[in-house]
């Protein structure tokens, strides 16, 4: 088979041309959960019974090979579902088990990985392509099932989707201002999905209006700020500089350098932490919830899982510590505000994976 669109995959699925072999993984998280359930849903009668849970971080290979030989007497199908596979976990020779156990799967049983928040590629040149440790697997899935990747959306397919969606509640929004909810939120669905509750319920079936827009919805950084944290990291100074100019546009002042390193910390520490958590296998709300983060910031966390993949811990320690420094002299020193920024950038470019390199 091969990759397939969620809408394609769900038609098939309802016609009961069902892979045996599927893979699920995006940056748009809400949309991976959302398709997870519906598959489920169509797949199973809702019975405990119909499906088997394996821990992606420590699959039992012996009782996974039970598992798929398994053909049901009295459920639809066998259901395996592995939620947030990661090879890293695994010793090398797992992956080859797995492979041989998913090629003599019994009729009616299907394997489901679902890659829920753990990062399995990256985005390049406007593509998705998949981590090294991934590779292996996702090819033998294109190969002998599915793959379904559901890709981050842009604020003018999400604002014609928040337009929808106000409609089906009796309400509205006009364009601008939907594609404006949808860069509020960075362009994250499920975080539009909460702060669209809150808007339709103020509304009542009357017409969303800016003022509401701005009285309702969260307080965001910058998109590009999180870009420029990618940037800074993958040692792109050409793209970082560029966003710094984006961000001092409209004033190079004391105050919105300040601010400006202010968000910059804030989004790299939300990195950090995320990192932290995947290396400790939690999800985003586990995460969350240790480092005490309120429900209406919730969202930071599952955008840092989703960025901090090809980052590493040392480097992002060494980079909120730039930052801090670069803080303090803003604060205590008579160099221009601006020029210090620019050379914390330059510092931490400089930055290796392993945390060395920084020259300041």
């Amino acid at each position: 088979m091969s990759r397939m669109a969620a809408a394609d995959l769900l038609r098939d699925i309802s016609a009961e041309k069902i892979p045996q072999l599927c893979f699920l993984c995006g940056e748009d998280t809400l949309a991976v959960s959302q398709l997870e359930k519906r598959i489920l849903k169509k797949l199973t009668d809702g019975s405990a019974l119909s499906d088997t849970v394996f821990d992606g971080q420590a699959v039992d290979l012996d009782r996974l090979a039970d598992a798929c030989s398994f053909s049901p007497m009295f459920q639809p199908y066998n259901v395996i579902l592995i939620p947030d596979f990661d090879p890293d976990a695994h010793p090398a020779a797992a992956m080859e088990r797995m492979t041989e156990i998913f090629s003599e799967t019994a009729p009616r049983t299907v394997v489901l990985i679902v890659m829920r928040a753990l990062p399995c590629y990256e985005v390049k040149r406007g593509a998705p392509v998949f981590l090294p440790k991934f590779k292996k697997l996702t090819a033998f899935f294109e190969k002998q099932g599915v793959i379904c990747i559901c890709e981050k959306k842009n604020a003018i397919q999400l604002g014609k989707q928040i337009q929808e969606r106000a409609a089906r509640h009796g309400s509205e929004i006009s364009r601008a201002d939907a594609e404006s909810l949808a860069n509020r939120c960075l362009c994250d669905s499920a975080l539009i999905q909460t702060e669209l509750d809150k808007l339709l319920a103020c509304a009542d079936g009357t017409p969303i209006t800016t003022d509401m827009l701005d009285a309702l919805t969260a307080a965001l950084p910058d998109a590009d700020a999180f870009r420029l944290a990618r940037a800074v990291t993958g040692g792109n100074g050409t793209a970082a500089f560029r966003l710094l100019e984006a961000l001092t546009a409209k004033s190079e002042d004391t105050g919105t350098i300040l601010g400006l390193l202010t968000i910059l910390s804030t989004t790299f520490t939300d990195l950090y932490r995320a990192k932290l958590g995947q290396g400790a296998a939690k999800q985003a709300e586990v995460i969350a919830s240790d480092f005490g983060y309120p429900k209406n910031r919730e969202f930071a966390v599952r955008n840092a899982m989703r960025d901090c993949g090809s980052m590493t811990v040392p480097q992002l320690r060494t980079c909120i510590r730039i930052l801090r420094e670069t803080d303090k002299s803003c604060k205590s020193s008579r160099t221009a505000p601006r020029l210090l920024l620019e050379q914390a950038i330059v510092r931490m470019l400089r930055v290796r994976r392993d945390g060395t390199g920084d020259t300041g």
